[in-house]
């Protein structure tokens, strides 16, 4: 895989997690977080190990598993704080301060002795004021808790991207992705056993809700994973999560366009589009280095 292919399959990611908006609508609110959590990732893994049971099950170090273990546990950290997040917030608000983890992001790899260049830090600026720009709090004072926990999701999401970029490079993928499934399924139902003891027989069921489950379990659980991991072996951290952030501008398209019983509708407002615009910029210019380009170009021109 070529790094073309690598940013086209990460962009496929995206457009997969940018539906957990319409998938999350089908399910009861009354569901707790943990709960889908746990049977989203259960679901997930059984999943991949139907598909590809050799391939997952083969011997790993030590120093392997204990990876596992730590990304099983950050992953279900920030997906449990983000749903419990987003209760507090309109579907625009959550969306874009979910985005700040690609501000984030290049501050821990600063701090890492990682070399960010200058052209990432322009684009970043620009994903942070097309974030602020789009996100009114003046409206509605109570979403700032809802803020609070979006911005401890995103210090921890880039961190996640950040060890799952190494930990891509040097283990199998599919395997990789299983075992991370299993963790977080294992965990969050342990944590679903002690607020619920009845777990599954607790749960209000419907057509819409199981299918929601499945579709969840399979395209962004499953399948997004298994993609992502693979980008993730020729792809940066830097570059996923600047791809990460158009996740904005499909999930506002989505929510603008399609019908109210599928997702939340939101308003398109001149700050909003706009908001966008500058988030969609700003991953083009954190990604290639268009001044670079441009003096390369002038300078086979004079040559």
């Amino acid at each position: 895989m070529n790094k073309a292919q690598s940013n086209f399959c990460l962009l496929c990611v995206t457009l997969c997690w940018s539906t957990e908006v319409i998938l999350l609508k089908n399910i009861p609110a009354e569901i707790p977080s943990i709960a889908i959590t746990a049977m989203t990732n259960f679901i997930g893994c059984v999943i991949l190990i139907a598909i590809f049971f050799k391939k997952i099950f083969q011997p790993l170090a030590k120093r392997q598993l204990l990876r596992v273990a730590g990304l099983g546990v950050l992953n279900m950290a920030y997906n449990l704080l983000m749903l419990f997040g987003l209760q507090y917030l309109n579907v625009s608000t959550g969306i874009f301060t979910l985005s700040m983890t690609t501000v984030v992001l290049p501050v821990l790899l600063l701090l890492k002795r990682q070399k960010i260049r200058v052209h990432t830090w322009v684009g970043v600026g620009l994903i942070l004021t097309g974030i602020l720009l789009a996100v009114n709090l003046h409206a509605d004072w109570s979403q700032l808790p809802g803020v609070g926990i979006m911005l401890v999701v995103c210090l921890l999401r880039a961190w996640y991207i950040i060890k799952l970029n190494e930990a891509a490079k040097e283990m199998e993928p599919i395997q990789l992705s299983a075992l991370i499934l299993g963790v977080v399924a294992v965990l969050s139902f342990v944590i679903w056993l002690f607020i619920e003891p009845r777990t599954v027989f607790a749960l209000p069921y419907s057509t819409e809700m199981l299918s929601s489950i499945f579709v969840y379990s399979y395209f962004i659980c499953a399948f997004a994973t298994v993609i992502n991991i693979f980008a993730q072996k020729q792809a940066s951290a830097r570059t996923a999560s600047v791809i990460y952030s158009l996740e904005i501008v499909f999930s506002t398209i989505f929510s603008a366009t399609l019908p109210a019983i599928l997702v939340d509708r939101i308003t398109l407002t001149p700050t909003l589009i706009i908001g966008c615009g500058l988030v969609a910029l700003g991953a083009l210019l954190s990604e290639f280095d268009v001044t670079g380009l441009v003096s390369s170009w002038k300078r086979r021109r004079c040559a």
